[in-house]
């Protein structure tokens, strides 16, 4: 692969993480994100942009939520089988994930007007990164898994909610073994599924038989993973791409159980008590690098390099939690062919690159 075009998308706010891309009809692109003062912070909202093909240039972003009481994070865009256009994100109070609900918005014309806002999933602790996918039967497949602050977010595992009237109404599907395992990147064909892991040791790898509707245990690849989401897609060749921070926990000082965008150290601590999940945070996020592989990811080898410089430093990062940070990547292929990767950069702002094959 070979990097064509780099650009940044235009943001009003001073912290962006954990972009979602999609391709609409006419060949744009939507990007939808997170931003505001800092993840876990009630101004935090989703934040959905256009990348207009005819002009070349990503217009200005629009405000897409607005509950002053939230923390509204992890956008995903998908296509519903109706033809509408979703946006799903979660919504919860300041940093307590355990109140997390996940919230819908519907757009019938790719994105011009939106739907208000409603809750598709109440209970609450209930988390999303990922979009759903459509089964070969038709029924909707989303994953999720369950936080709670009060385990510092190790002792999750991973859940897929199966819909067989569109959305109306879900049944639950428990990914066994998977403690620790989150953030579940279905692919489309339904039979092979890619986590993030708590323990920041190895992307894990899990495989169905039957559409999605039952998983195997996940499984370590040999890919490693730094407690960083991930994003993996088919291509049209038929291989399969992954967009990871290829590094993992070596007992670094910047290690600890603690989520570095935490404010208050000692009160979270206070509040979870005692841990020992094995969850491991403050893992550098770099380098953000492609890989590759042609036998359903059993094997892999590393395409490229997206970003590796570990010293840089936003501006707006007065405490350093963010230095170097190259993360939550959305890897796409286009109808035309080409490889479209975003991403958070320092957290200043969300980084679009477009490579060829």
């Amino acid at each position: 692969m070979k990097v064509l075009r780099q650009r940044k998308i235009p943001t009003p706010c001073v912290s962006n993480h954990a972009s979602n891309l999609m391709e609409i009809g006419n060949g744009d692109l939507l990007c939808a994100w997170f931003g505001g003062s800092m993840e876990g912070s009630s101004d935090i909202s989703i934040y959905l942009a256009r990348y207009d093909r005819g002009r070349d240039a990503w217009l200005d972003p629009s405000r897409m939520s607005d509950d002053a009481t939230r923390s509204e994070q992890n956008p995903a865009l998908f296509r519903h089988p109706s033809g509408e256009l979703w946006l799903l994100y979660t919504a919860q109070d300041k940093a307590d994930q355990g109140t997390a609900v996940v919230r819908l918005r519907r757009s019938a014309d790719d994105g011009l007007t939106w739907s208000e806002t409603t809750d598709l999933i109440g209970r609450p602790g209930t988390f999303i990164r990922h979009a759903p996918v459509v089964n070969p039967s038709g029924l909707l497949l989303l994953p999720t898994w369950h936080s709670d602050m009060h385990n510092a977010f190790g002792d999750d595992s991973s859940l897929v909610q199966v819909s067989a009237d569109g959305g109306r109404s879900w049944d639950v599907v428990e990914v066994p073994d998977s403690r620790g395992c989150v953030h579940m990147d279905i692919l489309e064909s339904c039979r092979v599924a890619f986590f993030r892991r708590r323990q920041a040791d190895f992307i894990f790898r899990s495989v169905s038989e039957d559409g999605g509707l039952s998983w195997s245990a996940p499984e370590p690849t040999t890919l490693l993973n730094n407690n960083s989401s991930l994003q993996a897609r088919a291509l049209q060749d038929g291989r399969l791409v992954i967009a990871h921070n290829d590094i993992a926990a070596a007992g670094r000082p910047s290690e600890s159980a603690v989520p570095p965008w935490i404010k208050d150290r000692q009160a979270f601590l206070a509040a979870c008590g005692t841990i020992d999940n094995g969850a491991v945070w403050g893992v550098p996020r770099n380098p953000l690098v492609l890989s590759v592989s042609t036998d359903l990811g059993l094997s892999w080898r590393k395409e490229m390099v997206l970003e590796a410089d570990a010293t840089l430093r936003s501006a707006h990062d007065e405490r350093g939690a963010f230095v170097g940070d190259y993360s939550y990547p959305s890897i796409i292929q286009t109808s035309d062919g080409l490889v479209q990767v975003s991403y958070s950069y320092l957290r200043d702002y969300i980084k679009h690159v477009t490579l060829s094959v």
